[in-house]
């Protein structure tokens, strides 16, 4: 069993690197399914009249999700409003995001045709 170190209040370094690890190995799962990420400036962001977000970060212009209905989209509308969020903060600022997609099909950024819809993005991370 790993003790707290007495003089700093802090774990030995060993403790840090196991917790660390599992860390990571419990968020893998997700990201492991990761088939592309395309990251760059928010150079689009916008919505069409059934609520389809549509933005194109380091690809041409695509749809990611809804917010209003799921259909066919890996995004539940609830995850699409703070998808777009993410995305209009990033381009507000002028920083990069990454989208995520899950289709065995897509394996590079190029692939991403114009206003194509992208039923498997599944994650967009906004960079700090």
């Amino acid at each position: 069993m790993l003790e707290h170190s007495s003089l700093s209040g802090r774990r030995p370094a060993a403790s840090w690197r196991a917790g660390a690890l599992v860390a990571a190995a419990l968020g893998l799962p997700s990201l492991a399914n990761a088939n592309v990420s395309c990251t760059g400036p928010v150079s689009y962001l916008g919505t069409d009249s059934n609520g389809v977000v549509y933005t194109a970060t380091g690809t041409a212009i695509n749809a990611v999700c809804s917010v209003v209905t799921q259909g066919s989209f890996q995004a539940p509308p609830a995850a699409c409003k703070l998808y777009y969020s993410t995305l209009l903060a990033s381009k507000l600022a002028g920083k990069n995001s990454t989208v995520f997609y899950n289709d065995p099909a897509l394996t590079q950024c190029s692939q991403v045709a114009s206003w194509s819809v992208q039923y498997s993005a599944y994650f967009i991370t906004s960079e700090g």
